[in-house]
């Protein structure tokens, strides 16, 4: 899970960001965090809050350009922080642009997921774009990146829409990032009843654990329709749980990996 903390509905200033990151990385969930994320424009704030860290090994960040950035500022960003000692770029993230030039991020020798347009008649492109820059990037992992909140333009992501990227992705053996809107340990509703307001993250695993196994098509019921804890209750006997230290703006990962 990575520390999207800087990104809504966080929006910490990046110098609490880190200070909070660097106190995760040493408590009880050190095994479950992934990168610090950063936008293109908060690059040098970054690199400024991790100035003279003293630091056993550096902490790995992520650099994200959101659709519609210049591949440009991305790279400026991640050889800004390549001279900071305490951070090491360990991925970047951008989008599909017409132009194709969001494959100069494969220059940086780090993996690069892309995000891809959802929509049902783009979708296969997008990831047959995404699958060739994998087998050509000799060697550079290359993830299809999609995003589970809404936005201006969009809705959320319906389940049959979320489906149809994992296993478009699954069929071109592309590992997949999902960002933005997995806030919640379940599916939400909104009040009407009736629209999926939010994903749930153990709706989505088991999503991709089904995709894992095998599966080819995915029901409109099942396990995209538990939306309580309960539901999703598989303790064993002697199994311990453990809460994320919900506390000032890294309360808890506002992207998730797979």
């Amino acid at each position: 899970m990575d520390d999207a903390a800087v990104f809504p509905p966080g929006n910490a200033p990046v110098p609490r960001a880190w200070e909070e990151h660097l106190r995760l990385r040493r408590g009880g969930y050190a095994d479950l965090l992934g990168p610090l994320l950063v936008g293109t424009g908060h690059a040098a704030q970054l690199g400024q809050a991790a100035a003279g860290a003293e630091l056993a090994e550096p902490v790995a960040v992520a650099v994200i350009s959101r659709p519609g950035t210049a591949v440009e500022d991305l790279l400026d960003a991640a050889d800004l922080l390549r001279d900071v000692a305490a951070v090491q770029v360990v991925t970047v993230e951008t989008a599909l642009d017409p132009a194709g030039s969001w494959r100069r991020a494969l220059s940086l020798g780090v993996p690069v997921a892309v995000e891809v347009d959802r929509d049902r008649t783009q979708l296969p492109r997008s990831l047959d774009e995404v699958a060739t820059a994998r087998s050509d990037g000799q060697g550079t992992v290359v993830l299809a990146k999609l995003r589970t909140q809404a936005t201006p333009q969009r809705p959320v992501p319906s389940p049959s829409e979320l489906a149809a990227f994992l296993l478009g992705a699954d069929a071109r053996h592309l590992p997949v990032k999902l960002t933005g809107g997995l806030h919640h340990a379940v599916a939400r509703r909104d009040d009407d009843g009736r629209t999926l307001d939010r994903h749930g993250v153990l709706n989505v695993l088991a999503a991709l654990a089904a995709v894992d196994a095998g599966a080819t098509s995915w029901p409109s019921s099942g396990l995209w329709r538990r939306r309580t804890r309960t539901a999703w209750s598989t303790r064993s006997p002697g199994s311990t749980s453990r809460r994320w230290p919900g506390s000032g703006a890294a309360s808890g990962p506002s992207a998730a990996a797979a």
